[in-house]
């Protein structure tokens, strides 16, 4: 079999590339993932890549990503929210037009039916992923307490947090059928796997692309070299900028120092990862405010300014409620996030060998004034907390208090210890015009200086999307499977 395209990761952009890219019979598309089929309870440690990243002031933590079909849709939290047009905006305005706005709202389009929005103009009614939220006469008691505190507070309630200027607090949308999760091995993958002309291996990981004379001619996995005319890598951040890496592909004296022979001397691989810090107000509610079952999340803000900083849209907060993992007490529990950071991290190989963990620097609050803005943020999460409507659903709060929260040491503190992830990992193999010497892939998703080769999935994105970004994934495979197809 002659292979026209071979899609490495079956993750969230993957399984919709390979989906779009076999409607034509006449191509043949292979789809590698590394991990296995999975099933319903997808969320075990088998299903995670057991990756490590240095999150702040040298402290190392777990970074979840997905290992298996279906990626880390598989095992996140449902989410389905778009980053604002502003975003867009930005991308084009680097001298990328076709990722403005106007362009990828019709991918937008394309891939959803909005069970509440569908029939309005920056929404689609027809598409595979189906979009709902909870009615707001169904939120648990913490849920309605917080969202009024937030408006008592002076943000505003945004019934639709996908429009396309959504700004303030709303119903969380969900890419959900009734309570089940629709990842896109559901939405995509799977009503495409009857064709003759789609193959999909599972448990297959792939050690490097094989790059010749210039050209991407294959992938070596599991010790077999598979052979096509393109591969694109779909394995999301920040595994497709370790694939390249790995594959000499990358910063010519960060690869040598790791042992790995130079094919394409590429800066920008492995630079400008951007990750959406986050940081939790947690407390105990009082007896039956959240009963037996509750979903996980309901609504959710992307509220317009940090206070004391200029609108950027940028503000996250997100009520959670249930069990901390590896807990049992049920909690109540406020995120509180920067979608705007000025931090940058890196992703680097400690050696040549697929067996060499990569090194993921998450590089939080290094810049001048991340760390005052999380402080700003914190605090005024802290006093929406404090409004009578939530504190009287609070039992008590759990390691916070008053006077560490105006300290400026003590909540420093409390955030180098606490800050995690958000997940949002963006870039590492980022997008850009011809004349920027740190892009890694032009315009058409093709990776610049090897013919053959692209990078569809986040880590091409150039620009902030404040947003988390599972949503986003599935536009950036429709896009770009469109983009190839013209």
């Amino acid at each position: 079999m002659d292979i026209d395209y071979l899609i490495v990761g079956a993750g969230t952009a993957g399984c919709v590339l390979a989906s779009r890219l076999s409607e034509d019979s006449a191509r043949q598309v292979v789809l590698l993932e590394a991990g296995p089929e999975g099933d319903e309870c997808a969320g075990d440690a088998e299903y995670d890549w057991g990756l490590r990243a240095t999150v702040t002031a040298g402290r190392v933590d777990g970074l979840a990503r997905g290992k298996v079909v279906g990626g880390s849709a598989r095992v996140n939290g449902m989410g389905a929210v778009r980053a604002p047009a502003r975003d867009y905006h930005a991308w084009a305005a680097l001298g990328l037009p076709a990722w403005g706005w106007d362009r990828v709202l019709e991918s937008y389009r394309r891939i959803e039916t909005d069970l509440e929005y569908g029939d309005q103009p920056h929404h689609g009614g027809s598409g595979p992923v189906p979009i709902t939220r909870r009615p707001r006469e169904q939120w648990i008691a913490p849920v309605s307490a917080l969202v009024e505190a937030v408006q008592a507070a002076g943000h505003r309630y945004c019934p639709g947090m996908n429009a396309p200027d959504a700004s303030g607090i709303g119903p969380y949308p969900h890419n959900r059928r009734g309570t089940a999760r629709m990842p896109t091995s559901l939405t995509h993958l799977a009503p495409a796997r009857s064709r003759q002309n789609l193959t999909v291996r599972a448990d297959l990981p792939v050690e490097r692309v094989v790059v010749r004379d210039g050209r991407a001619t294959g992938v070596l996995a599991g010790g077999e070299f598979i052979a096509a005319r393109e591969v694109i890598l779909c394995a999301g951040t920040p595994l497709s900028a370790v694939l390249l890496l790995r594959s000499g592909i990358g910063p010519a004296g960060d690869l040598r120092e790791a042992g790995v022979a130079v094919v394409a001397d590429l800066p920008g691989v492995g630079r400008n990862l951007y990750d959406q810090p986050g940081a939790v107000i947690p407390a105990l509610p009082v007896h039956g405010a959240v009963p037996e079952g509750a979903p996980m999340t309901e609504v959710i803000a992307r509220l317009a300014a940090i206070p004391g900083h200029q609108r950027d849209d940028g503000f996250y907060l997100c009520p959670f409620a249930g069990p901390p993992p590896g807990g049992t007490e049920t909690m109540i529990t406020i995120m509180v996030g920067d979608l705007n950071p000025a931090s940058r991290g890196t992703i680097t190989l400690t050696g040549p060998s697929p067996g060499d963990p990569p090194r993921i620097d998450l590089g939080y609050y290094t810049a001048p004034g991340d760390l005052g803005r999380m402080r700003a943020a914190y605090r005024h999460a802290w006093s929406i907390a404090q409004h009578e409507a939530y504190a009287r659903i609070v039992d008590r709060f759990y390691g916070v208090s008053d006077e560490l929260v105006a300290s400026d040491e003590s909540l420093n503190g409390l955030l180098h210890a606490m800050t995690f992830s958000r997940l949002a990992l963006l870039g590492g193999a980022a997008m850009g015009p011809s004349d920027d010497a740190s892009a890694v892939v032009g315009e058409d998703c093709r990776v610049r200086g090897v013919d053959g080769l692209r990078g569809v999935d986040l880590s091409i994105v150039p620009v902030v999307l404040r947003a988390p970004t599972a949503l986003d994934a599935i536009m950036i495979g429709e896009h770009a499977a469109t983009l190839i197809t013209a």
